[in-house]
């Protein structure tokens, strides 16, 4: 399963002149090098910088690029301004002007995980999703119930288009009536205090030494304890990993819930990708739906198996 979108990301060089002197002053001396980081489903500029001065991780869009990425990107300024550097990437500068925006964050040194998938890569994640679940989120960021519905209660849009309805997989169809009732308490069981990644996946973790850092924070939410696992799960299993039921287990030994317990959100989930996978092509986002269609297979399969 490839975990970006099929193309590369804008140069440094198509940055506008006035965001990548700021960048550079931010981190101080003269520009040297920058090292683009492809992949990812965002049309925004990301890659290490270097100056001569020293070097940092930056996300940036021009004023008229992507408009939802250019979003993305100043909803991730917010998130990160509030923030504890235990579960987030140190926030160095961030720019918002006409010519458009720019973040700079540290630098983390490590690999992506999924390459193949470890057990010590799953055991740094699964430290890293307990570490946030045990972390307080600030009182202004928004609640996962109120951002995270209506997007991932989509049955009932599935129940009503033969289209959708009809190619679900492992007898799902004539579940469909426990599916709905399954999706009355994903408000409840979406809503807590503590911090919610929502975009928990390989190439946005970095593994250094033995921890896990999760990155690229616009989707930031307070809700309920490990409400991510359901969310990361299905993409572990999609690129070879271990089944999410394999996967859960090691989670649980770092004091996840079980499956029962997140079971709206397992559901909830999948509704989501199944949906999704189905909707047009995003020009600036090719190959979206098609990661979307890989993760759905395993998250369905999973389902099935808990209902």
């Amino acid at each position: 399963m490839n975990t970006g979108a099929d193309r590369l990301r804008p140069a440094w060089t198509a940055l506008p002149q006035s965001i990548r002197a700021q960048i550079v002053g931010a981190i101080g001396g003269d520009f040297v090098t920058d090292r683009p980081a492809h992949g990812g489903f965002s049309a925004s500029y990301a890659g290490v910088v270097t100056t001569t001065a020293g070097h940092a991780f930056v996300k940036a869009c021009g004023a008229d690029w992507h408009a939802d990425s250019l979003h993305f990107l100043r909803e991730e300024m917010r998130t990160l301004v509030d923030l504890p550097s235990s579960v987030a990437p140190r926030l160095l500068a961030a720019f918002d002007d006409a010519a458009g925006a720019a973040l700079v964050i540290e630098a983390i040194d490590g690999h992506h995980p999924g390459r193949p998938w470890t057990l010590e890569d799953l055991h740094a994640v699964a430290e890293a999703l307990r570490a946030l679940s045990t972390t307080a989120a600030p009182s202004e960021m928004p609640r996962a119930e109120d951002r995270m519905i209506p997007g991932f209660t989509r049955w009932a849009e599935i129940a009503a288009d033969p289209r959708l309805l009809d190619a679900l997989p492992h007898d799902l169809p004539a579940r469909m009536p426990q599916l709905l009732r399954i999706e009355e308490d994903l408000s409840d069981a979406l809503h807590g205090d503590v911090i919610v990644h929502d975009d928990v996946r390989a190439d946005n973790i970095l593994i250094s030494g033995a921890r896990a850092h999760l990155l690229d924070w616009p989707h930031a939410r307070r809700g309920a304890a490990w409400v991510d696992l359901p969310c990361l799960l299905p993409s572990i299993e999609a690129s070879g990993g271990p089944t999410c039921e394999e996967a859960w287990a090691v989670f649980e030994d770092h004091d996840a819930p079980s499956q029962i317990e997140l079971l709206p959100v397992i559901s909830a989930f999948a509704s989501f990708l199944w949906y999704q996978q189905a909707q047009p092509e995003i020009p600036q986002l090719p190959g979206l739906r098609a990661f979307q269609r890989a993760q759905a297979a395993p998250a369905l399969r999973w389902l099935a198996t808990l209902l």
